[in-house]
């Protein structure tokens, strides 16, 4: 029997509250989902019961918090289908610090010049930074299967690229993006055909579908507890049991090691040689009460309920002109999200909008910033379902959607904000660029999305002639970047350097602090450059036109 989700729903006290006057609907759960009762009693059932550190006392406190972690262990591997137990679960902060265990633990000490990484343009950062970085430091050769323009990986391009030389294939199982399932059982068969080892991110699956690692043919497997109904700052490792045995530890103290002297130290057995110091306890514990919860729902009814939502929100969505949608199209399977954009609205605005009516959505990259340029947009909204989401909730949001230019114009013409934000919104001073600038500062900040650039003319007395800027911000940003521009004018580049809190100061503190960073922003980007412009010249360097 399937479950009934508005009895989800009262498993999830949170949900039950209004923001800014309306019913809270919450749908950003591929950042965090919402944690229900049963996940965090377990917290007050810990502390208040067996709080003791683990394998490190000879007393009942110490014994029973040391099973229940250990418990915890055999549960998660047991979640993701992991044959080995305990052993080969390793517990870590989140999927990042996962991925970053194996780069420190194999790649790093292991890769050379002659090898090769393969990974994907689809990669979240917490995969394609490490990777960049270990390509760079070990002199590895780091390539990229393509994304298509309908979402889905490459396939094709991926078996041109995997060959002899590759090391380590890194495929995420779902887009974070764009919802697509990817089949890494394929990308599992190429990297073992070429003697390689596969890394899949699961920080999107392991929370929506079933997963069974041994059948995926996956090597590591990652994943995050705090979006799959559990606490934040856990996640975990599923390795292989041979690689983790030769893998060297991440890092280093207590509980990892097994003997010491004053001349060197052995390692304790798996996983606990790479889960240095006192661990996570009630988190861990907690995390298997989560997967417990999910468990009792059924993870294919998760996956189906989820798949159900993002194929309605996708139905609705492409009735409407003014909305742009991006990976699977409709009827494919994905995971439950969707990110869009709306014609004329930056990401930020449309986000704004809906948290005036109680929605929260996440707009910006993602931190899939190659992504997003792979796509030739700075940014987008994204909409993400979980177990507690209705079509209503779906609806909400869409009827917040209509006449979204409209709203925002409307927004930035009330009380909170001051009148020069609406003036400069609807009068811009100096758009566009310059022909021939002194220098030229480029923004594009990966956690929101704001791309743009301020063109600067500077005399040979280090007077300003002339600003300019080019942006694809939101609207607050751009009033902002225009009243920066205006306020600079025949001022000094000395003055501009000096800028602290100029904006905020000239709006007389009028505009709402979820915006703060929309309104600091452009400020912060033109201070640096004009102190990168004065260092250059105190350097007796020719002051660059680009930064």
């Amino acid at each position: 029997m399937s479950p009934d989700v508005s009895a989800v729903r009262d498993d999830f006290p949170i949900l039950d509250q209004d923001v800014n006057g309306h019913p809270l609907t919450y749908l950003d759960n591929a950042a965090t989902t919402q944690t229900p009762r049963q996940v965090y009693d377990v917290f007050e059932e810990y502390y208040a019961g067996y709080n003791a550190n683990v394998h490190r006392g000879i007393h009942e406190l110490s014994h029973r918090a040391s099973v229940a972690y250990e418990a915890a262990h055999d549960r998660l591997a047991a979640f993701v289908g992991a044959s080995g137990g305990r052993e080969e679960m390793v517990f870590t902060r989140n999927t990042t610090e996962s991925i970053n265990l194996v780069a420190h633990g194999l790649a790093l000490p292991e890769f050379g010049p002659d090898d090769v990484i393969v990974t994907t343009e689809m990669e979240h950062h917490a995969s394609l930074v490490t990777w960049q970085q270990v390509a760079e430091r070990t002199g590895a050769e780091l390539r990229f299967v393509r994304v298509t323009d309908t979402g889905h990986l490459d396939v094709e391009h991926a078996k041109s690229l995997v060959d002899g030389d590759t090391e380590l294939v890194a495929v995420p199982h779902v887009s974070n993006v764009l919802g697509t399932v990817n089949p890494v059982e394929t990308f599992a068969e190429l990297a073992h055909d070429a003697g390689a080892v596969l890394l899949v991110d699961g920080a999107q699956s392991a929370p929506t579908r079933p997963v069974d690692v041994e059948a995926m043919g996956a090597d590591f497997f990652t994943f995050s507890g705090h979006k799959m109904a559990g606490p934040t700052g856990i996640g975990g490792l599923y390795g292989r049991r041979d690689l983790l045995a030769e893998m060297g530890p991440f890092l280093y103290g207590g509980e990892m090691i097994q003997h010491v002297t004053f001349d060197r130290s052995t390692w304790n057995g798996l996983p606990w040689k790479f889960e240095a110091g006192t661990p996570p306890i009630a988190e861990a514990i907690a995390l298997a009460a989560a997967v417990d919860y999910l468990d009792d729902l059924g993870m294919d009814w998760v996956r189906e309920h989820e798949d159900r939502l993002a194929q309605y929100a996708l139905d609705r969505l492409s009735e409407r002109d003014d909305v742009v949608t991006y990976g699977p199209p409709a009827g494919e399977e994905r995971t439950g999200l969707v990110s869009f954009n709306v014609d004329g609205v930056h990401g930020h605005d449309v986000s704004s909008l809906l948290d005036d009516r109680g929605i929260a959505v996440r707009a910006g990259d993602h931190c899939t910033q190659p992504l997003h340029d792979r796509l030739d947009i700075p940014g987008s909204v994204r909409a993400s379902f979980y177990v507690y989401n209705t079509t209503d909730e779906i609806d909400r949001l869409l009827d917040a959607l209509v006449d979204a230019p409209a709203k925002v114009d409307d927004a930035l013409a009330s009380d909170r904000y001051h009148d020069l934000v609406d003036e400069h919104h609807h009068e811009p001073r100096n758009s566009g660029g310059l022909a021939e600038p002194t220098l030229v500062k480029s923004s594009e900040e990966t956690s929101c999305g704001d791309e743009g650039e301020f063109h600067v003319e500077i005399g040979d007395d280090g007077t300003i002639e002339a600003l300019a800027f080019e942006s694809q911000s939101c609207a607050v940003s751009r009033a902002v970047a225009s009243l920066i521009t205006e306020y600079l004018e025949g001022r000094t580049v000395a003055d501009a350097a000096d800028m602290e809190g100029e904006v905020v100061r000239m709006l007389e503190g009028q505009f709402p602090d979820l915006r703060r960073e929309c309104v600091v922003g452009p400020e912060d980007v033109i201070r640096e450059a004009a102190r990168e412009y004065l260092d250059a010249d105190a350097d007796g360097t020719t002051p660059t036109r680009s930064a």
